[in-house]
C-alpha cells in the first residue's frame, strides 16, 4: 500500500458513524473488527453481510476466539447485530 488512491476503491462511511465509533472506548481488537465490518457492508453498498470466521481472521488478522469473543462483546454492546440460528 505504497500509494493509496481513491480510485483503487473506497468506503463511504456516515460522519455520524465515524464520529460515535471515535468517542467510544473500544479496545483495539474491537475496532478492528468494525473496521473490518464497515468495509464489507458500507464497501459493498450492503446493510448486511454473513462473514464467516476465515473472512475475519484474513481481514483483521485476528485469531478465531478473540474474534468471536469480540463479536460476542460487541453484541452485548449493541454495537452490532448478530444472526441467530432458529
Amino acid at each position: 500500500m505504497a500509494s493509496p488512491q481513491l480510485e483503487n476503491g473506497y468506503t463511504r462511511v456516515a460522519n455520524e458513524l465515524l464520529e460515535a465509533i471515535s468517542r467510544f472506548p473500544f479496545n483495539g481488537s474491537q475496532l478492528r473488527l468494525l473496521l473490518f465490518l464497515i468495509r464489507k457492508t458500507y464497501g459493498f453498498q450492503k446493510k448486511a453481510d454473513a462473514i464467516s470466521i476465515s473472512q475475519w481472521q484474513g481481514g483483521t488478522g485476528l485469531n478465531r476466539r478473540t474474534i468471536i469473543r469480540e463479536l460476542k462483546n460487541l453484541e452485548s454492546m449493541n454495537v452490532i447485530q448478530t444472526p441467530h440460528a432458529e
